[in-house]
């Protein structure tokens, strides 16, 4: 599918690429993040923290090699081939965590429209679905931050996956350094973000994470006519699958990178087309790019050398060569100087520094866009630096957190200046951080002056933050405090910021959504890590048991009735003796009467406890009557009327007792009812005796009532009546 002048995809050999980049620091070279947008979160929100953070986002300027691909067998380095840094993005702990960082192209102009990154990647194998596996992945963006062109203008990589020219051992997928050109010159004047993601895998353990670098070009056909010469040269962006040339509508040249074709055959203003291709995840992405013939093209080069400070040309001090070379027909985009001391620049006006005193022969070649070039020499003498190395300690040693700066390094009062090299011409400023393990070499200032150089050796005790989840999650019903935090550290300690902020005490109620951060110290060392954030989430349950209701129980003499009898007992139902207590109450707790207590029940989705208490109050009650069985008519108020105990709490009755000859002498419904009672006095039948005190003798009852539940009960039995009157 073609897609021309729009978004292409290209893989190269990363030494190809030599230029520098036209975007501000999206190689690197600044050795920090300005100019990229850098964030951390879970898989789901690689956006969820803002900011550059030592554990996901780190960059190296060493050429140290990878230390899981090492574990491998292989050799992968942390800066490309041709670069002096480059990002590691994410890291090998795992923990379902993602890493961002986007680059920000302002205004796309004819003058970086080729947007070139560089990346290896490092994913561990979870053997999961391809959503689910550590990932690395690269978006363009508009300035609404929407996908500009899904089939051309997206890279993804899950590990595992084939067709990526990766190596694999064991459980790690890792690739060697790729570099990818991105033609941008259909968005010209308009801002475009790159951004750049990885991802652990969806079930916590496997890791991924990448290195990254980039920069930006011109995407044009360089036209070399030169003067004097019988042929001119095309040559397109290197790094392109496919380069097909036509005049015309003809095919010419051969289909690579460079032609050469004859000037005679071609008018002046001939026009040229090349069609590049690309790949991109099995896309095919093409673009046609233009190049008019010239006239030819003259360099005249010329330099001049700066006297840099009071003692001349001498070792140590820089040198500044002045270029002044002209042309015409063409710009000059390319300098190469040969200083005469096996050093070289491809600097436009380079500094340089002689190590050595002696005459040397300094030459200028100057290139034009279109590859012609031409040479001048001029000889240059170099006296010793009279000025002494500084005596500073040579070994100095920080912690990684806070991130030193050069600012913090002992020069023994001497007023000095910082260089990343022994022979290097750019100051490092003193407020440069010391991102890594380094060397910085001093040299003393003097009346306007650099003397020669002491190497300083920095060592950083580095202690990584804390692990954890960055995402934890509780019951909102548990109370959870900063303790509850599953975190691993040698001694970790809780802030409300990331940096600065305020110390947390273990006891300090979690909030809801609620960022807060853990940093671990080594009391050997006497160093802080970075600080790593985490997010609480509380859950609350939605099952609620029904409204507040009261419970009654019958008393039982032989055993007692427990929080396991009520009616909502279960597994899935916990107890407490008030509303906001934390103590469970255990299923085999006695009932109280008149005691209220509070159920809640575990949600079945979120495992939590609902957040409403429902309240349970409990009656416990006689289940039955207890009658006794005798009546002594001595008005001395002792058993003067036939008891029945708890007879008030069944007032639907009704009682009959008879005497010895199966002859009523007494009825009652409502007994015990408003004092209705039998005192041996006979109320019923035809006995002579109606109304008065009953002879001594047994005496037989019946007894019917309602239960509570509204079933008829039957009580039968004898009574003794004893008149002594």
């Amino acid at each position: 599918m073609v897609k021309n002048y729009y978004f292409l995809f290209l893989f190269f050999i990363a030494n190809l690429i030599n230029a520098q980049s036209g975007c501000f620091n999206s190689d690197f070279s600044n050795a920090d993040f300005e100019g990229w947008r850098a964030s951390y979160g879970p898989r789901s929100n690689p956006n969820l923290n803002k900011g550059a953070n030592f554990s996901h986002h780190f960059i190296t300027n060493t050429e140290v090699v990878d230390s899981v691909a090492t574990s491998c067998g292989g050799e992968l380095f942390m800066v490309p081939p041709g670069e002096t840094h480059a990002a590691r993005l994410g890291n090998n702990r795992g923990g379902t965590e993602a890493d961002r960082l986007i680059y920000d192209v302002d205004v796309v102009t004819p003058d970086n429209n080729l947007f070139i990154y560089k990346y290896a990647v490092v994913l561990q194998d979870g053997g999961h679905d391809k959503e689910s596996q550590p990932n690395f992945s690269v978006r363009i963006l508009n300035a609404q931050g929407n996908e500009i062109d899904p089939y051309c203008g997206v890279y993804n990589v899950s590990s595992g996956e084939p067709n990526q020219n990766a190596n694999v051992c064991g459980d790690i997928y890792w690739t060697q350094w790729n570099t990818v050109g991105i033609n941008l010159s259909n968005y010209l004047g308009q801002k475009i973000a790159i951004e750049f993601t990885t991802r652990d895998c969806s079930f916590v353990q496997h890791f991924g994470y990448a290195y990254i670098s980039a920069k930006c070009s011109k995407l044009k056909i360089n036209v070399a006519v030169c003067d004097g010469g019988n042929n001119f040269t095309l040559t397109a962006p290197s790094g392109f699958i496919g380069y097909s040339w036509t005049y015309n509508g003809q095919v010419v040249g051969t289909p690579t990178q460079s032609i050469t074709l004859p000037l005679a055959d071609y008018p002046p203003g001939a026009t040229f087309e090349c069609l590049l291709t690309s790949y991109n995840n099995g896309n095919k992405c093409e673009s046609i790019i233009q190049a008019t013939l010239a006239n030819p093209t003259v360099i005249t080069p010329r330099f001049s050398a700066s006297i840099p400070c009071k003692t001349d040309h001498t070792t140590y001090s820089p040198i500044t060569f002045q270029n002044n070379t002209s042309i015409v027909n063409g710009t000059i985009n390319k300098w190469e100087w040969n200083f005469g001391d096996g050093t070289t620049s491809n600097l436009k006006n380079p500094s340089h520094i002689f190590e050595n005193s002696g005459d040397y022969t300094v030459s200028l070649t100057a290139y034009s866009d279109g590859g012609c070039s031409s040479s001048i020499s001029k000889p240059i003498h170099i006296e010793t630096n009279p000025i002494a190395k500084p005596a500073i300690p040579e070994i100095q040693t920080f912690c990684h957190y806070p991130t030193p700066t050069l600012a913090s390094l002992e020069t023994n009062g001497l007023t000095v200046k910082w260089f990343d090299s022994l022979l290097s011409t750019d100051e490092v400023s003193e407020i440069t951080k010391v991102i890594s393990n380094r060397e910085i070499y001093a040299a003393t200032y003097k009346d306007g002056c650099l003397g020669p150089r002491t190497k300083v050796s920095i060592i950083l005790n580095a202690l990584g933050p804390p692990i954890g989840n960055s995402i934890q999650e509780f019951c909102l019903s548990s109370a959870p405090t900063i303790a509850n935090f599953q975190i691993k550290g040698l001694s970790v300690s809780w802030y409300d910021a990331q940096d600065g902020g305020n110390i947390l005490s273990p006891d300090t109620p979690l909030q809801n959504n609620v960022i807060y951060y853990s940093s671990d110290y080594d009391k050997a060392t006497g160093c802080s890590s970075s600080r790593w954030g985490v997010t609480a989430i509380l859950k609350e349950g939605t099952a609620v048991i029904s409204p507040d209701f009261t419970q009654e129980f019958c008393l039982k003499q032989e055993s007692t009735w427990r929080i396991k009898d009520l009616n909502h007992y279960s597994s899935s139902v916990r107890y407490y003796s008030s509303i906001n207590s934390t103590n469970q109450l255990s299923h085999n707790t006695e009932l109280e009467d008149g005691t209220t207590y509070f159920a809640a029940i575990i949600d079945s989705e979120t495992k939590c406890e609902s957040n409403v208490r429902t309240a349970i109050t409990v009656n416990i009650e006689p289940c039955d009557v207890n009658i006794y069985n005798l009546i002594t008519l001595n008005d001395n108020t002792s058993n003067d009327y036939l008891k029945i105990e708890f007879i008030e709490l069944f007032p639907n009755n009704s009682i009959q007792i008879y005497n010895r000859f199966g002859q009523l002498v007494y009825k009652m419904s409502g007994y015990g009812i408003d004092q209705n009672y039998f005192y041996g006095r006979a109320n019923a039948g035809e006995i002579f005796m109606r109304d008065e005190k009953l002879p001594t003798g047994n005496y037989f009852y019946i007894l019917n009532y309602k239960r509570k539940d509204q079933t008829e009960a039957t009580k039968k039995g004898f009574l003794y009546i004893h008149n002594n009157g």
